[in-house]
């Protein structure tokens, strides 16, 4: 933990000290819950769980055609726009308002895809090399300090994190007015856990999919690494392995995308099934980015058969309980949500009382008019069953 995150954690110790004790003093008002009951009078076999996509910033496309291309000046022009896009679409600020739905919604574990890095380097055009590298972004350092300045102390569960595909350096104009590159930008993508202080996470699981996409880059190709992490979680006397995954979003000419993310399903329910072989069954949530249509699609299908239930059906039969997608610059002041990929997946015994959906409303979005994400959250306040708790 650093040293901010350390110092807010203390604060929030004692602010949480000072309320005990007012709540104890001769004529305290303040009610117990009832015998079991955990935080907010709710079960105390339960936990909030949330599943957030952060948005790495741009769309991809226009990059991934100019490298397939091979041409210098076509790759330059795209990624230079790439980046300005990234730039526009203000993270700090963002990950700011993503850390306001956490709290609002007082998640204890939260599952992060597109947690992305931005790496900008010194760039010679003549050797074609790169040096001097700087960190412009890390979305994850940035999340979590935003938590912390904000007073609520949050870490990554080390172990759970899928490192995902990354970009070479590529070359990218310093301004408007520049006839060469000097500079270069490198992404880096991972699907990341975290949880509040005081959750309790052990047997930290992680894993790549073999079956993944390859995009054509000059005369190679560029392989777009997926995977997924898992934990097991313990809030209060609710027990339970949390997963976490973002299946393949991009399409290629002759690859059917469905088809890469039934396999990436089957590749996640195979690797799961395998942990409760070595490690014991617990229930079991799942959350994430699918990129598969709820309720039809077949990877959706999959996924269903194989955890069990949906928690958005579940708790709002009929909604369409949109999540995706919204424009790549995030100004769009409308909602033009059309699907629903981003997914909470109950195993057997586990109930979801509460589902909502967060990030599409407009009244959410930041000061200087965007969205925090193109895609909107889901949170979900789960039980346990005791019978399972161990």
């Amino acid at each position: 933990m650093t040293g901010p995150r350390r110092h807010h954690a203390l604060l929030a110790l004692v602010a949480s000290a000072l309320a005990l004790a007012t709540a104890l003093a001769p004529g305290a008002s303040a009610q117990a819950g009832p015998p079991g009951a955990g935080h907010g009078g709710t079960p105390a076999r339960s936990a909030t769980v949330m599943t957030r996509n952060l948005y790495l910033g741009a769309d991809l496309g226009p990059i991934l055609t100019a490298l397939a291309t091979g041409n210098d000046a076509t790759i330059v022009g795209a990624a230079t726009r790439t980046w300005g896009a990234v730039q526009a679409t203000l993270p700090p600020e963002r990950m700011g308002a993503i850390a306001d739905e956490i709290i609002a919604a007082d998640a204890d574990v939260v599952g992060l895809q597109e947690v992305t890095t931005w790496t900008t380097f010194a760039y010679n055009p003549q050797t074609r090399t790169v040096s001097s590298p700087t960190v412009a972004y890390d979305f994850l350092d940035l999340l979590l300090d935003a938590l912390a300045a904000r007073g609520a102390d949050y870490d990554e569960v080390a172990g759970a994190i899928a490192h995902n595909f990354s970009s070479p350096p590529i070359p990218v104009l310093a301004s408007p007015t520049a006839t060469f590159p000097t500079r270069a930008v490198q992404l880096a993508d991972r699907d990341v856990v975290i949880a509040r202080s005081g959750v309790t996470a052990t047997n930290a699981r992680t894993g790549t999919y073999q079956n993944i996409v390859s995009f054509p880059f000059g005369a190679s190709t560029l392989p777009v690494a997926r995977g997924w992490g898992s934990a097991d979680v313990r809030v209060g006397k609710a027990t339970f392995r949390f997963v976490n995954s973002h299946l393949e979003a991009f399409g290629i000419p002759g690859v059917d995308a469905e088809q890469v993310r039934v396999a990436q399903a089957g590749e996640l329910l195979a690797a799961q099934a395998a942990i409760a072989t070595q490690s014991g069954s617990l229930p079991m949530v799942y959350v994430g980015d699918y990129n598969s249509r709820a309720p039809v699609a077949a990877a959706y299908s999959t996924l269903l058969a194989g955890v069990g239930t949906d928690a958005w059906t579940r708790s709002h039969p009929g909604d369409p309980g949109f999540t995706c997608c919204l424009g790549a610059t995030l100004t769009d002041p409308t909602n033009p949500l059309t699907e629903r990929i981003d997914l909470v997946l109950l195993g057997e015994g586990v109930k979801a009382p509460r589902v909502d959906i967060v990030g599409d409303d407009p009244a959410e979005m930041t000061a200087s008019g965007l969205w925090p994400s193109d895609h909107a959250g889901v949170v979900a306040r789960v039980v346990i069953p005791a019978r399972r708790c161990r």
